[in-house]
């Protein structure tokens, strides 16, 4: 199954394979997005890991990344959807092998909850690349849903990109962390 997401990912990325303007100079790398995701859902200065926040964790953890360092952690190519920034294939990718969660019912639906992995090695994470989440873990870990997506509607990148289209990294040098 694992096999068949991974392929299916890859292939909704397959057109912006040379366009690294929208993946933050670094090609897709679904172990990194693995373990960026579970590196979040174990670190306790986390609280409440749903999708729409881990879908903006991912954002900034990228876009920080590329502002300080010129390239991306993950390669993911994110939209700007309603709530924010959200990852091409964001249904897929939260179902790959290593990340853990729950459905709960929630008043307004169905809410996905990341929970704490039993495995907390990050083979794929640099110690660079662990920095850079645990600076996003300090700004944004306690912060509710709504004020995540607050911050998100803030960020040059969000308001300068057209609704539903693909966000490029050329914003990430004005992005409000230093």
């Amino acid at each position: 199954r694992d096999q068949y997401l991974r392929k299916a990912i890859f292939a909704q990325y397959a057109r912006f394979s040379d366009n690294f303007e929208y993946s933050g100079n670094v090609r897709l790398s679904l172990d990194k997005v693995v373990d960026v995701i579970r590196y979040f859902s174990n670190a306790p200065q986390v609280i409440k890991l749903y999708k729409v926040k881990l879908m903006k964790l991912l954002w900034y953890s990228d876009t920080l990344s590329f502002k300080r360092r010129g390239h991306a952690i993950t390669g993911l190519i994110y939209q700007a959807l309603p709530m924010g920034a959200v990852p091409i294939a964001h249904d897929s990718i939260i179902d790959l092998y290593g990340v853990d969660y729950d459905e709960v019912e929630l008043g307004d639906g169905t809410g996905y909850y990341f929970k704490k992995s039993v495995n907390e090695q990050y083979q794929s994470l640099s110690k660079e690349d662990m920095d850079i989440l645990d600076e996003i873990i300090r700004v944004f870990g306690s912060c509710t849903k709504d004020t995540i997506i607050h911050a998100m509607h803030m960020e040059t990148a969000y308001v300068k990109t057209a609704s539903r289209a693909v966000i490029s990294f050329q914003y990430a040098k004005e992005l409000s962390i230093p």
